[in-house]
C-alpha cells in the first residue's frame, strides 16, 4: 500500500486489529439498538417505551463519555477497555437470560440496554485514542476514514442481521450473537501488550482530570474552533438524519424499504468520501474541504425539500453522505491530532459528547418545527442554518497537529529544593522575568502571551504579564498552580512546540533575573 492511500493504515498489524474490534463493537452496538427498539414492540405497545429505547442508548454517552476519558488518560487503556467489555458482556448475557427464560419485561430490556449503553459511552474515546495512537500522527486522516466506513458498514449490516435473526430465529439469539461478539473482542484486548503511563506522578481525580480536558480545549485556538464547528455542522445536519423517515413517507410515497434505501445511499456517499480522504487532503486545503462538505450537505437537504423524484433524492442522499464524512472526518482528525497525549481521549470524549448531543438535541428541534410549519419549510431552514453556520466559521483555524509538535519535552526545569515539599503543598507561584529593549516590545509581547495560552491550557491559574513602574524595559510573568503536584504535572505536560515557543522568549531572559517559584506558607500556630 503506498504511503498516501486510504488504505496505508491496515499496514500496520496493531491497527488493523484494532479496526476489526471496534468494527464488531460497533455491529454489535447496533444489532442491539435496534433489536431491542425492535423487541419492545412485542412487549409493550406503549409508544414512551419503545422511544425510551433510544433514550437507554443514547443517554449514557452524555453521562458517561467524558468521565470514560479522562479515566482512560490516567490509567493503562487496555485495561479500561476490558473493563468496559466486561460491562457490556454482562449486560448482553443478562439479556440473553431473561430472554432465554421468557423473563423479559419491558424495563428489564430498558435496564440492560442502559447498562449495555454506559459499557460503550466508557469505553468509545479509548478505542478511538487506542486505534490511533499506533499510528502516527499524518496517518490519522486515513485512520479516521477508515472508521468512518467501518461505522457506516455496520449501521448497515447490525440491524439486519438483529432482524433476520429475530424473524429467522427467535429473540434470544440477538442477545447470543451480541455476546459472543463481546467476547471475542475482550479475548483479542486480553492479548495486547499494556500501556504504561508516560509518567510516574499520582493520577488526578476524576473531577480534576474533567476540569484540565475542558481547560485545555478553552484554550487552544484550534480544539475550540473544530469543537464550534462540529457543532454547528451537526446541529444544522441532523435535521435531514432526523427527517428522512418522513421524506421517504411523504414526500416520496415510499415505506420501510425506500426509506433504507435512501440511508444506503446516504452511507455509500460517506465510504466514497472515506476511500477518496488522502486525495481530497491532497488537493484541498482544510477549510476549503469543509466548506465543499457542507456545501454538500446542504444541497442535498435542499434537493430533499423541493424534489418529490425517487431518483433525485437518491443521488442527493449520496451528495449528502459524501459531505457528512468530509466535514466530520476532516474535524475529527483535527481535533485527534492536536491534542497532547496526556490528554488526548478527554479531548475526543468531548467531540463525541458535542457530536452526539447536536445530533440528539437539534433533531428533536427540528422535528418540532416540522410538526410546526411543515416538512418542507423545516429542510429549508435548515439548508439556510448549515449555510449561515459556515459564513459564521470562515474565519475559524482549521490545522492538523504534528507528532514532532506534541510529543513530550524533556525536562529542563531541575530546582533544587532547600526543603521538604508535599505533593498537596500549595499553591504555587512562579515568576518569570524579562529584560526586553524597546524596540522588540512587540515581538516580546506576541511570543509571551502566545507561552501564557499554553501555560494555562498545561494548568496554570491567573496567568498575568506585569511591566515593572520604574524601569519599563522590564517584565514580569507570574501564574499560579493549585499544588505542588500540580507544578509537577505541568512540567511533564511540556510538549516539543511548548518549548519552541518558550524558545522565543530566551533572548530577554537574563541570567541576574532568576527565575522564582514561591509555594504558599500557612500560619503555623493559629
Amino acid at each position: 500500500m503506498s504511503e498516501g492511500s486510504a488504505w496505508a493504515p491496515f499496514s500496520n498489524r496493531a491497527f488493523r486489529g484494532l479496526w476489526l474490534a471496534g468494527a464488531v463493537v460497533n455491529l454489535a452496538i447496533w444489532m442491539q439498538t435496534v433489536g431491542a427498539a425492535w423487541i419492545m414492540t412485542t412487549l409493550t405497545a406503549s409508544p414512551t417505551l419503545v422511544s425510551l429505547v433510544q433514550s437507554a442508548v443514547t443517554l449514557p454517552v452524555f453521562l458517561f463519555a467524558l468521565p470514560g476519558g479522562v479515566i482512560a488518560d490516567l490509567v493503562d487503556r487496555r485495561r479500561w477497555l476490558i473493563v468496559t467489555q466486561c460491562l457490556m458482556v454482562f449486560a448482553a448475557v443478562m439479556l440473553g437470560l431473561l430472554a432465554g427464560y421468557a423473563r423479559l419485561d419491558a424495563w428489564g430490556l430498558l435496564v440492560f440496554t442502559f447498562v449495555l449503553g454506559t459499557g460503550s459511552a466508557l469505553g468509545m474515546s479509548a478505542w478511538m485514542v487506542t486505534m490511533i495512537s499506533v499510528l502516527s500522527r499524518d496517518q490519522v486522516p486515513a485512520a479516521v476514514a477508515l472508521n468512518g466506513i467501518a461505522v457506516n458498514a455496520t449501521r448497515a449490516l447490525g440491524p439486519a442481521l438483529a432482524g433476520a435473526l429475530i424473524a429467522y430465529w427467535n429473540t434470544t439469539s440477538v442477545f447470543v450473537v451480541i455476546t459472543l461478539c463481546m467476547v471475542a473482542v475482550m479475548l483479542f484486548l486480553l492479548r495486547l501488550a499494556p500501556v504504561p503511563p508516560a509518567h510516574s506522578l499520582p493520577p488526578e481525580t476524576l473531577i480534576g482530570g474533567m476540569r484540565s480536558g475542558l481547560r485545555y480545549i478553552r484554550h487552544s485556538a484550534v480544539l475550540s474552533s473544530a469543537m464550534q464547528q462540529v457543532l454547528v455542522f451537526t446541529a444544522g445536519a441532523s435535521a435531514l438524519w432526523a427527517l428522512m423517515p418522513l421524506v421517504a413517507r411523504q414526500q416520496l410515497g415510499m415505506g420501510a424499504g425506500g426509506y433504507g434505501l435512501l440511508m444506503a445511499f446516504l452511507g455509500a456517499g460517506a465510504v466514497l468520501a472515506a476511500a477518496n480522504s488522502p486525495r481530497l487532503h491532497r488537493r484541498l486545503r482544510l477549510r476549503r474541504l469543509i466548506a465543499c462538505g457542507t456545501v454538500a450537505f446542504a444541497g442535498a437537504t435542499l434537493g430533499a425539500a423541493l424534489s418529490s423524484n425517487r431518483q433525485v433524492v437518491c443521488a442527493m442522499m449520496l451528495c449528502a453522505g459524501f459531505g457528512w464524512m468530509a466535514v466530520n472526518a476532516t474535524l475529527s482528525s483535527v481535533v485527534q491530532t492536536y491534542a497532547a497525549n496526556w490528554v488526548r481521549a478527554r479531548v475526543a470524549s468531548m467531540y463525541v459528547l458535542t457530536l452526539m448531543g447536536a445530533m440528539a438535541f437539534a433533531g428533536a428541534a427540528w422535528g418540532a418545527l416540522a410538526e410546526y410549519a411543515g416538512l418542507q419549510a423545516s429542510l429549508l431552514v435548515a439548508t439556510l442554518f448549515l449555510l449561515a453556520g459556515l459564513l459564521l466559521t470562515r474565519n475559524s483555524r482549521v490545522e492538523l497537529g504534528h507528532e514532532a509538535d506534541f510529543a513530550q519535552a524533556p525536562l529542563t526545569d531541575n530546582l533544587p529544593l532547600q526543603a521538604p515539599v508535599e505533593h498537596a503543598d500549595g499553591p504555587v507561584s512562579i515568576e518569570v522575568m524579562y529584560e526586553v529593549p524597546v524596540a522588540q516590545r512587540d515581538d516580546f509581547l506576541r511570543a509571551v502571551y502566545a507561552v501564557g495560552k499554553t501555560r494555562r491550557r498545561n494548568g496554570a491559574q491567573n496567568w498575568c504579564l506585569y511591566r515593572d513602574m520604574a524601569e519599563p524595559h522590564r517584565y514580569s510573568e507570574r501564574f499560579i498552580v493549585e499544588s505542588w503536584l500540580d507544578y509537577l504535572r505541568h512540567q511533564v505536560r511540556l510538549t516539543q512546540a511548548d518549548l519552541s515557543q518558550e524558545g522565543l522568549l530566551q533572548p530577554f531572559r537574563r541570567e541576574h533575573l532568576q527565575t522564582r517559584r514561591l509555594i504558599h506558607q500557612p500560619l503555623l500556630n493559629p
